[in-house]
């Protein structure tokens, strides 16, 4: 009887370790979770939500309903595969500690008033970011097609021939 006691003893005490570190992985992908969707998803359901109104907005009020709600049954599935993965990814990545750490930062007020602002559509910064970022894909746009177009004057280049085939 002593024995089967000790046993039993003994299983439970090797197995606690385990079920402890299950206990954290779940609480890493918990508070993981719980981050993803603070500020990734929240940033990238702000811009979808803009840019999906932009788009509807010419379109005839049947047809928008359609094409808004196609895209927004979309978005959900795709959002559900990315927090998961994002979730499980940070989860492998960073201790409970550090990703408590990470919420406690995307919490702060301040914190929150600098994603607001960067995130309103309508603010400065917003109009300044996005003026500069297409001021400069535009560029790049005119760089990439004068460098892809023949020089006047200057003939066509040949197409490269073909390697030769390898001797038998």
């Amino acid at each position: 009887m002593n024995r089967l006691i000790a046993t039993l003893c003994l299983g439970v005490t090797l197995s606690l370790p385990l079920a402890a570190h299950a206990d954290e992985a779940a609480d890493r992908v918990a508070t993981a979770t719980t981050l993803v969707n603070k500020t990734l998803i929240k940033n990238l359901q702000t811009g979808f939500n803009a840019a999906l109104e932009k788009t509807v907005t010419p379109m005839p009020e049947a047809r928008a309903e359609a094409v808004r709600k196609e895209l927004t049954d979309e978005f959900e599935k795709q959002r559900k595969i990315m927090v998961e993965g994002l979730s499980k990814e940070y989860a492998e990545k960073f201790s409970l500690a550090e990703l408590k750490h990470l919420d406690e930062i995307y919490s702060d007020p301040t914190y929150l008033k600098f994603q607001t602002m960067n995130a309103d559509p309508n603010s400065a910064v917003t109009a300044i970011s996005q003026n500069s970022v297409t001021k400069l894909l535009n560029m790049l746009a005119v760089a990439s097609a004068t460098d892809n177009t023949p020089k006047a004057g200057a003939a066509p280049m040949p197409p490269a021939a073909a390697p030769a085939p390898a001797p038998n």
